[in-house]
């Protein structure tokens, strides 16, 4: 249905053009105004598509009225009415974006046709505005997504971790800002399934409330990270700020989502890429002090007598210890225990109470790793924190032989499975998920398995066969650079190429060219 505005200050006009436009175009609508001043009130309300504009009225003159209502809606198609067929009028209307005109008195024909191409005109607009909203609909979604995966990696660091290089982290993540966990439990004795998306898009809705930039990650095990980004604002009173934000999701949650518990744990701020994932911890953390539903909880409200040396705390040896014991490296993790200890001991400058604070820190990074591999373990974290160093280095050295066990007497080696796997299918777009799928590991555990034992991470290991395959169809001097990046599994022989020149210094051109 168009809309079409007639603007004349002779009714006997305005009736002759509605009956000669609604005989010949049934799907009209059609409204009319007397002067210029009533035209430019009624093209805000109207909104019409096209309007046939009388030039010679009292008060605002058509002309003037076009101009007022061209600055409003530019869109807008104008068919400018006149009995006076002289240069300057059409002079004038053409300044102001006009493109036909006809002239009283006027036949059918003469008013159909050009209203006939305006039309046409006005369809091609609809359908272009429309596929540009569904485009941009489209970005928005797969911004969200690779958002979404963007800080799932960097705060859990996932398999898409390894991706993380190409999207410009520093320039878009390096601020002051803070990590926050929503964690969702179902109440005891319900059995319905928690509807994630519901619950991650009030999350969304919520906290725009609250923060002016913020990312939500991938819900994992019913826990929701996000990452706030400060303003300046923000930043004087991010503690009690971010406590209010929190505990307000929870109370209007409660009676949104009644078949679920929610709890948030809140980190401290950081303005560097690699301090954030620090910040994820601290919310576990915080979220893992809870005692009971509906809390949220800051982080620095439960370390407060280590805040200064919080920053000499040896995150790599954790790190380190967390990966040998969940990828089954048993001969590694006695010594890299030790050497976590002993830093830890250090750190916490032989105060009892810090130094039980971080170990329970560690079972509980243990324990959700562990989870999250899959692999069936368990010990009561509890009791072990209260056993001397060489009671919990050996209750890990059996954790990790468990492990191993699991995972490495099957009838192959899985690194070896996963490397011939890929050795067989890097032409194609394969994927973390793929491989882990093809080993019958999780993408995450998957991901640390093979980092941890290949030295390198899968897509370092996938690149380097490709540029390898790569450098051998070069030697033979028969495919083109084009024909080759297809051939080892790229699509884009740009990004093949950049690819091809950091791990070997040339061009695949150059390369070329240098074995003559």
């Amino acid at each position: 249905m168009y809309r079409i505005l007639i603007v004349d200050d002779e009714s006997i006009e305005r009736k002759g053009l509605r009956k000669v436009i609604t005989d010949e175009f049934p799907n009209v609508t059609i409204e009319e105004a007397d002067n210029g001043r009533t035209a430019i009130l009624k093209a805000e309300e109207f909104r019409p598509d096209v309007i046939f504009m009388d030039i010679k009225m009292p008060g605002i003159d058509g002309i003037e009225a076009c101009r007022e209502i061209k600055k409003l809606h530019p869109s807008v198609h104008i068919i400018m009415v006149t009995a006076f067929d002289t240069f300057e009028y059409a002079r004038q209307v053409m300044k102001i974006g006009v493109r036909d005109y006809i002239l009283k008195p006027s036949t059918k024909e003469e008013i159909t046709t050009p209203l006939r191409k305006v039309l046409t005109e006005v369809e091609r607009e609809k359908e272009k505005r429309k596929e540009e909203i569904i485009l941009k609909d489209n970005y928005r979604r797969a911004l969200s997504i690779v958002q979404s995966k963007v800080i799932t990696a960097m705060l859990m660091e996932a398999s898409y971790g390894q991706h993380l290089g190409d999207l410009q982290l520093e320039q878009n993540f390096q601020r002051d800002s803070f990590v926050l966990v929503v964690e969702a439990k179902k109440k005891q004795g319900v059995v319905e399934r928690i509807n994630v998306q519901e619950l991650m898009s009030y999350i969304q809705a919520e906290l725009g409330h609250f923060y002016h930039q913020y990312f939500l990650g991938e819900e994992n095990m019913g826990r929701i990270p996000v990452l706030v980004q400060l303003t300046d604002r923000e930043k004087n009173k991010v503690r009690e700020y971010a406590l209010k934000s929190g505990q307000e999701l929870i109370n209007k949650g409660r009676s949104l989502f009644s078949n679920v518990e929610l709890s948030i744990g809140i980190g401290r701020v950081y303005n560097e890429v690699e301090k954030l994932v620090q910040s994820y911890h601290e919310a576990l953390f915080a979220l893992s002090m809870a005692r009971s539903a509906y809390s949220c909880k800051y982080y620095n409200d439960h370390v407060d007598k280590a805040e200064h040396t919080m920053s000499s705390y040896p995150y790599k040896l954790e790190k380190k210890v967390l990966e040998t014991v969940t990828s089954g490296q048993t001969g590694d993790v006695a010594s890299y225990f030790q050497q976590y200890f002993d830093a830890l001991m250090l750190f916490c400058e032989k105060s009892t109470d810090i130094l039980e604070e971080k170990l329970s820190e560690f079972f509980i990074l243990l324990s959700r790793q562990i989870a999250e591999s899959g692999v069936s373990v368990s010990f009561d974290r509890h009791q072990l924190e209260m056993q001397p160093a060489s009671s919990i280095q050996n209750k890990l050295v059996e954790i990790s032989q468990h492990i191993h066990k699991m995972y490495h007497s099957q009838n192959k080696d899985v690194l070896v499975m996963a490397k011939e796997y890929i050795d067989q299918h890097y032409k194609k777009a394969i994927t973390l998920e793929e491989v882990a799928d093809e080993v019958k590991l999780s993408p995450q555990y998957f991901s640390k398995i093979f980092k941890s034992r290949a030295n390198c991470s899968f897509i370092d290991y996938l690149t380097e066969i490709r540029v390898e395959k790569a450098k051998e169809l070069i030697r033979l001097q028969e495919s083109s650079v084009k024909e080759i990046c297809y051939e080892v599994g790229y699509k884009d022989p740009n990004y093949f190429s950049r690819v091809f020149k950091k791990h070997t210094g040339f061009s695949p051109s150059e390369y070329r060219h240098s074995l003559n």
